[in-house]
């Protein structure tokens, strides 16, 4: 997962699946697209805001994300960079 809120613990099992896939999507969306999910009940969305490289060189970028369960409403940050095997790695937050 790119950002973890605690909020996605509420999440069963297919609103985590939609909420993985909207992850996965901004990964190589286009920077300020809005990806959004809907799942029985849940639903949010997550934006890249800007892509650049670490000092290692990796690819990274920054993501800003809000998930909604009901009246419960989370907002996440945060910078992730793409590891050599591909996936990608929470490096702040």
């Amino acid at each position: 997962a790119i950002l973890v809120l605690q909020i996605v613990d509420v999440l069963n099992e297919r609103q985590r699946d939609s909420f993985a896939w909207a992850q996965q999507r901004a990964t190589t969306a286009p920077i300020g697209e809005t990806i959004t999910w809907h799942e029985g009940g849940a639903r949010g969305n997550v934006v890249p805001l800007r892509d650049g490289s670490d000092r290692a060189g990796r690819y990274c970028r920054e993501f800003q994300q809000e998930v909604i369960v009901g009246n419960r409403q989370q907002s996440g940050y945060g910078v992730a960079c793409r590891q050599p095997d591909g996936a990608w790695q929470m490096v702040s937050n």
